[in-house]
């Protein structure tokens, strides 16, 4: 019945593994080398934990930590389980380095320096074609400076580098300062809360905001969808922080490109909307936070990505902060969704 796909299974390099009625039936060499000799006989939800085990869709993609290991788990529905493929997270990225950072950085000082003295002069001079300029520079300026800061951090994660702070916040009202300021670009899309979660959690606030802005900026640019769902609730031991649309779903056999740093939805007709780094990102700051990521999507019907943030995270014993930390500002919004905002939102009216 099975025997077949164990086949295959048996000869692949990749750890694979075969599940029946939430059961680990069969682990290549592999995957046994991997999650150990006695994986065969334990249940899904000891091995991948219980957000992974209560996942219907026939398949997703979601990111792991086994045994203090990172990867990637590919999961494919056969007969009455998974098929699951196991793969190693990426190590290594090329040509990003510091030098490169620096360089971008400066460059990009410079370039909001000018931004800003072609602004004044526009004002000064009542220039409307200066004003649209301008405001298109400015456009560029957030857009490289939001993929050098999604780059800088991802470089800093494989290092081990990351600066992470977390402190008690209202990331619910994170959340709803993030929608709200994006409802006044995007009426065409309905940007829906359900904030489940009340009082402060350890976090760090301003890692959730990048977090945050780089999920919903995919559905904004990637999903063409109409409705956005924003919720935020909480178990006992995890918050659990879920973006879904209801866009055009990714196609399955993309799947298992969409965690792969600078290539998924980087082809010709995508140019100009992202470098691929926003998923790398919210797996980064999910890992962090003592957390994971999961996306599940159906091609025609949308996409949903969930992640576990840890409620047992020790903060650094400042006290509650509820001023700007847990507020989306301007800034945030135009770095954080310069990929898909109008050029109107990089005007005066809102840089002022």
């Amino acid at each position: 019945m099975i025997q077949n796909p164990l086949d295959i299974l048996t000869l692949s390099g990749e750890a694979a593994l075969c599940t029946r009625g939430g059961v680990i039936r069969y682990a290549n060499a592999a995957a046994a080398a991997l999650l150990g000799q006695d994986c065969v006989g334990r249940t899904v939800r000891e091995v991948f934990g219980e957000e992974v085990s209560a996942v219907q869709s026939n398949g997703f993609i979601s990111d792991l930590s086994v045994r203090g290991h990172h990867c990637i788990a590919r999961f494919a529905r056969m007969e009455k389980g998974y098929l699951i493929f196991l793969s190693a997270d990426e190590t290594e990225l090329s040509v990003l380095n510091d030098p490169m950072l620096f360089s971008l950085r400066s460059s990009l000082m410079n370039m909001g320096i000018v931004a800003d003295s072609l602004r004044a002069a526009a004002e000064q001079r009542e220039d409307d074609t200066l004003r649209r300029h301008t405001a298109s520079m400015t456009a560029c300026y957030f857009r490289l400076m939001r993929q050098v800061e999604n780059a800088g951090f991802v470089l800093n994660m494989l290092r081990g580098e990351c600066a992470f702070t977390p402190f008690p916040v209202e990331l619910g009202r994170i959340c709803r300062s993030t929608a709200e300021a994006l409802a006044a670009f995007f009426p065409q899309v309905q940007i829906e809360t359900a904030l489940d979660c009340e009082g402060h959690i350890a976090a760090d606030p301003l890692l959730f905001k990048q977090m945050l802005s780089n999920l919903l900026d995919n559905c904004l640019v990637h999903a063409e969808c109409g409705h956005i769902l924003l919720r935020l609730s909480e178990t006992p031991h995890s918050l659990l922080l879920s973006v879904t649309d209801d866009g055009c779903g990714i196609p399955s056999e993309s799947l298992h490109q969409t965690f792969d740093r600078y290539r998924y939805h980087f082809d010709a007709g995508q140019m100009g909307r992202g470098a691929g780094l926003g998923l790398s990102v919210a797996r980064g700051v999910a890992r962090l936070h003592g957390g994971a990521l999961m996306l599940e999507s159906r091609p025609g019907k949308g996409t949903a990505v969930r992640v576990t943030l840890s409620r047992n995270l020790a903060s650094d014993g400042r006290l509650h902060q509820s001023d700007e930390s847990a507020v989306f500002s301007t800034r945030d919004l135009l770095a954080g969704f310069a990929d898909c905002l109008p050029e109107e939102a990089f005007s005066d009216k809102y840089l002022d």
